[in-house]
């Protein structure tokens, strides 16, 4: 028998600062992989109320890394032997970076970059205590998503492995499956995302045993959590009270959770994965306690015989047969709750009675249908075996599909932003198997024609066919734009941006696509050359273009809500020069006002919006008016923070480090950034020098490959 071979994924503990730490909906431009790279390459360590790192051989670099260490950190204290005290009565607590996404129509939610420092503490956090957190993840019989295992650092590279290889649409580790690059700290059981709950056995085989079903999730959950209550959860207040000064895992936790944001106890961040782990060990055990007391209470209602319960993060699922157990399990959740200072949102608690089929899942099934009659790509072979040429034809009319989705979601009693995320997997799945569909019979035309073998009527031809796919392309980014229309949200606009991606990535020629050919060593293909004619390529991305200038101009930038669009502006980046806004259009976004010829923003831009759009203006002359404001900006906001605070402050941290990288800022600016964090002026040389070495922070300010970070980016999603 064949030896299984085995690969080693190459992460440490480290690897949490990718996985554990960010909220989903942040810039692609943003990420934690380069401040991973500086902390795993230097060894910094936390042990206790010290931090470490490894010396350098260059006595330059170990100055300018002292320097970065104390700002990173938020530490003043003197450095020894490459080794640094926190001060726990000034530096244990740090100010995380919260912005606002919207979350309904007129609603928001705010969500929270923890400090560079709350990230390391992390790190070691998790080191200690991963056992004790996957043993008080497992309490629960109801949860249906909940840290069962670390994440795995070998796998073997054979066909059993191909067999248990995670979909790279996984967003979290499932620990039946093998992964070749680690998504989250922790394996999770038993669903990667809620979908996956809806098709599976378990929720059909509830619906055929029991009569009725109703859902319900916590009110405000994360806002709602007092950090005490992990101990409460564990131990119970009477014990907790009765030994407080020893000093428990749960005890760990809640003052981890206090520092991260600012020492409030009321209230966790939102957005962190690690703030989903504190909820889920609460959560786990006010299930526990509810089986317990159904099970000894004086109806004794038993679990999976008189009640089934699934719970994803604090969506609930209740399935059973009579109203009396409807009504016990309701009630209990509401007083168990209560004791956690949580309550059940009434708004969202919906019955069900057989057929136990949700409006979403009928929503969804109608979708799929519609899909399926009214998008199709035509290939069809000729009857003469000697002809080359297939007939192309294809079924996408985008108004047509918006009267009939505008149907659906009528007769279906569903809300646009419930079936939203459902609606775009699909739509992003379907297009890349017609892109793959075209190319491979398309790829053997352009081969014929650059060996000379289409004369001139057969390269007529084969334009023309072009052209019927563009067309149908635009058909379908047209009905994929309505859509995001009717919900502009954060998750939307992920989406549709990988969607995006995949056909400006196709029509500039940079696509690769499946193909099992005997002169292949492997399944992909890569086409170096653009196929397509230019009035085609010309074609889809103005389409594209105009869509995105289109939902700009109508949606302005908002003092609270900065996130939304800033991937749009990415993607027109994309597009290239030709497609570039004018002056006059980003003015007109931004509420840019003028005055002495100067620009200024109406409201304060947070550190997305000031990073995106440096990102996209970079050194074009045109914008040189908005860079001196953004220039003014970014000294403003640091100023607005007392400097004994400026490194204690997640946003002003970040900003501090994206200046330094940024080529698109000249030194001389960059020197007065460093001088507003107290960094000697005999240090500012060295610290430039050290830029050339360390290209990035947390912006990645060249060399964008938008598609590989939209793949990245896949695997911090976390809810459908």
């Amino acid at each position: 028998m064949k030896k299984r071979k085995k690969k080693i994924l190459k992460y440490s503990k480290e690897r949490a600062i990718l996985s554990d730490v960010l909220p989903y909906e942040t810039p692609i431009t943003f990420s934690n992989r380069h401040l991973y790279n500086f902390l795993t390459l230097n060894k910094v360590n936390l042990n206790g109320d010290f931090i470490s790192w490894e010396k350098s051989k260059n006595d330059s670099t170990n100055i300018v890394n002292e320097q970065f260490i104390r700002v990173l950190f938020g530490l003043k204290g003197p450095i020894n032997n490459n080794t640094i005290k926190i001060d726990p009565k000034k530096e244990k607590r740090k100010i995380p970076f919260g912005y606002r996404i919207t979350h309904k129509e007129r609603d928001f939610r705010e969500l929270s970059i923890p400090h560079p420092k709350t990230q390391l503490e992390l790190v070691a956090f998790y080191e200690k205590y991963k056992e004790l957190i996957l043993y008080y993840s497992n309490i629960s019989p109801f949860s249906i998503r909940k840290p069962h295992g670390v994440a795995k650092f070998i796998f073997k590279n054979d066909r059993l492995h191909k067999k248990n290889k995670g979909d790279n649409d996984d967003i979290i580790e499932s620990h039946e499956k093998e992964y070749e690059n680690l998504k989250t700290f922790f394996t999770y059981k038993k669903y990667s995302n809620i979908y996956q709950f809806y098709e599976d056995y378990r929720y059909h085989r509830a619906e055929k045993k029991y009569n009725k079903m109703f859902k319900f999730d916590i009110a405000k959950c994360f806002d709602s959590i007092y950090t005490h209550s992990l101990s409460w959860a564990i131990f119970n207040k009477e014990i907790v009270k009765d030994n407080l000064n020893k000093k428990p895992f749960s005890d760990d936790f809640d003052c981890f959770m206090q520092n991260s944001n600012y020492g409030e106890t009321n209230g966790i961040l939102i957005g962190p994965e690690f703030s989903r782990i504190f909820a889920e060990l609460i959560l786990q055990q006010i299930d526990k306690s509810i089986e317990i007391e159904l099970r000894n209470g004086e109806n004794k209602l038993y679990f999976k015989k008189d009640y089934e319960i699934y719970r994803y993060v604090d969506d609930f699922f209740v399935f059973y047969n009579t109203d009396e157990t409807r009504d016990k399990i309701l009630s209990l959740y509401k007083m168990k709750l209560k004791d956690y200072k949580m309550s059940i949102s009434e708004s969202k608690t919906i019955f069900y009675e057989k057929p136990l089929i949700t409006d979403l899942t009928i929503g969804k099934g109608r979708v799929v249908e519609l899909f399926d009659e009214k998008i199709k790509l035509k290939i069809e072979k000729p009857e003469d075996e000697n002809e080359i040429f297939h007939k192309l034809s294809y079924d996408c009319n985008s108004n047509k599909l918006i009267i009939k989705f505008k149907t659906i979601i009528k007769e279906s009693n569903v809300q646009y932003k419930d079936i939203m995320n459902f609606t775009f997997a699909i739509i992003g799945k379907r297009l890349e198997r017609c892109i793959n569909k075209f190319e491979k019979y398309y790829s053997t035309l352009c081969e014929l024609e650059k060996d000379s073998q289409l004369n001139e009527e057969e390269i007529k031809k084969k334009t023309k066919q072009e052209s019927v796919f563009s067309n149908f392309i635009v058909e379908y980014l047209d009905f994929l734009f309505f859509l995001y229309s009717v919900s502009p949200k954060v998750n939307s606009t992920i989406r549709i941006s990988n969607i995006l991606a995949l056909v400006i990535k196709y029509f500039n020629g940079k696509y690769r696509y499946k193909i099992v050919a005997p002169f292949l060593t492997h399944s992909y293909y890569l086409f170096d050359r653009f196929q397509n004619s230019s009035t085609s390529k010309e074609f889809v991305l103005k389409k594209i273009a105009d869509e995105i200038n289109l939902v700009i101009s109508s949606s302005k930038m908002e003092k609270h809500i900065q996130i939304e669009n800033l991937y749009l502006l990415i993607l027109l980046r994309e597009l290239g020069k030709k497609f570039t806004l004018t002056e006059n259009e980003l003015i007109k976004y931004f509420k840019l006002e003028e005055s002495n010829e100067k620009l200024a923003l109406s409201f304060t831009p947070n550190y997305f919006t000031i990073t995106v759009l440096l990102f996209y203006i970079r050194d074009i002359k045109s914008f040189s008016r908005i860079k001196s404001m953004l220039k003014d900006e970014i000294i403003n906001k640091i100023k607005l923070v007392d400097l004994p605070k400026r490194n204690q402050t997640t946003e002003n941290v970040l900003l501090f480090f994206d200046v330094l990288s940024c080529p698109y800022l000249d030194n001389k600016f960059k020197r007065e950034v460093f001088t507003l964090f107290n960094i000697d002026i005999i240090y500012h040389n060295q610290i430039l020098m050290y830029k050339k070495s360390k290209k990035y922070w947390f912006t990645k300010w060249d060399n964008f490959n938008l598609a590989k970070e939209l793949t990245a980016k896949k695997s911090l999603e976390v809810y459908s």
